[in-house]
């Protein structure tokens, strides 16, 4: 349960939580996860670590590539929820009966008939995993949340274009689509064997998990509302009450700007042309005027208020950590995989994962891309 995007728990919103598709490199086998952790789920799926589901186990499909991620989910729930839809799009209520329909007609025609249990749960290829993300994106449910995509396989993002292409529709312009391949290193044949399950791509490696990219603006909520200073709200104009009131702060380094977040909720509301939305996504600082996104104010709030941990940790010295030698196996650093504070991740008990037969899947097995 959420008001006006803020949990009604007793933790912040995550620093970071996403949903995965991996693939296969020995295989046409493919599985959708969930992860506060890319990088470290990565290498537990391919048995570099400790941790991963049961069915990414199995030797003959390792390693595992992680295709593509979606990320913006402002809760461990909500990205459960979204995992869940994007396995069974046939089966979740959060796309219309007649839609759900029509999908799981269309992944089944030109198959062989299979048994009832086998078409309450339809075989999905790439291109049908791919198409039932489109779908999920655009759907209701998930229009308010701060979604984007972000891609690490060049020949799934082709997939993607391929298909967005033929739509008539697209989908919002908040949602961000981008390639950033996962190329593999250079390395002495001795070591590359081992690099093929234990390898962990940098680009996925780089992925902020942390608060630590909220920092300077934590610092800066906390310079603005201490010291007993006196606000005015840049809306109502009417005093600020840090004690009494919800505060939002402008995350704009030069601007001073608080506000009510009622207040700042019915302005952003206003400047949006969805008059049934009652959770903004983005609208125009009152001070500086800079566009500001509503789940980074609202990110920030939740530290602030339910977080007294996390700015604990995010605030204590590091130590610094030993320098590798120059003579250590230069695969060593790929093996090494780092130990963050984030939620756990969870299997869904309707994760699944599944074989797709030669003449369903167009693209070619990974491993020979």
């Amino acid at each position: 349960m959420m008001t006006d995007g803020l949990r009604i728990d007793s933790r912040p919103i995550p620093a970071f939580y996403c949903c995965y598709l991996l693939r296969s490199k020995n295989r046409k086998a493919f599985y959708i996860g969930s992860t506060p952790n890319p990088a470290r789920r990565l290498g537990q799926h391919n048995g570099s670590s400790k941790g991963g589901a049961k069915r990414t186990s199995m030797q003959g499909k390792r390693p595992w590539e992680m295709t593509c991620i979606v990320t913006g989910f402002p809760s461990r729930v909500a990205a459960l929820q979204f995992e869940w839809a994007w396995q069974n799009t046939h089966a979740t209520r959060h796309i219309e009966r007649d839609v759900r329909e029509a999908r799981k007609d269309e992944l089944h025609k030109g198959r062989k008939k299979t048994s009832p249990a086998r078409r309450s749960r339809p075989p999905m290829t790439l291109e049908a995993r791919l198409k039932n993300l489109h779908h999920l994106l655009g759907v209701g449910s998930f229009s308010r949340w701060p979604l984007h995509l972000r891609f690490f396989a060049p020949d799934v993002f082709s997939q993607w274009e391929k298909h967005t292409s033929k739509m008539n529709t697209s989908l919002r312009k908040s949602i961000t689509i981008r390639l950033t391949p996962a190329e593999l290193p250079k390395l002495a044949p001795d070591v590359q064997s081992e690099m093929r399950t234990h390898f962990i791509p940098d680009v996925i490696r780089a992925i902020p998990v942390a608060y630590e990219d909220l920092k300077p603006y934590v610092e800066k909520s906390m310079s603005t509302l201490g010291g007993g200073k006196t606000r005015d709200c840049a809306v109502c104009k009417k005093d600020v009450d840090v004690h009494q009131s919800v505060v939002l702060i402008c995350p704009v380094e030069t601007c001073c700007s608080v506000s009510h977040m009622s207040c700042l909720s019915q302005r952003f509301l206003a400047e949006d042309a969805n008059k049934d939305a009652f959770i903004p996504i983005e609208g125009t600082c009152p001070s500086c005027h800079s566009s500001i996104k509503w789940s980074e104010m609202i990110k920030e709030l939740s530290l602030r208020m339910r977080g007294e941990e996390e700015i604990k940790t995010l605030f204590k010295a590091k130590r610094k950590k030993k320098q590798a030698s120059a003579t250590e196996d230069d695969a060593e650093e790929f093996l090494d995989i780092d130990e963050l504070d984030a939620e756990p991740d969870e299997d869904l008990d309707e994760t699944w994962i599944e074989d797709v037969n030669e003449e369903d899947d167009k693209l070619p097995a990974s491993n020979n891309r």
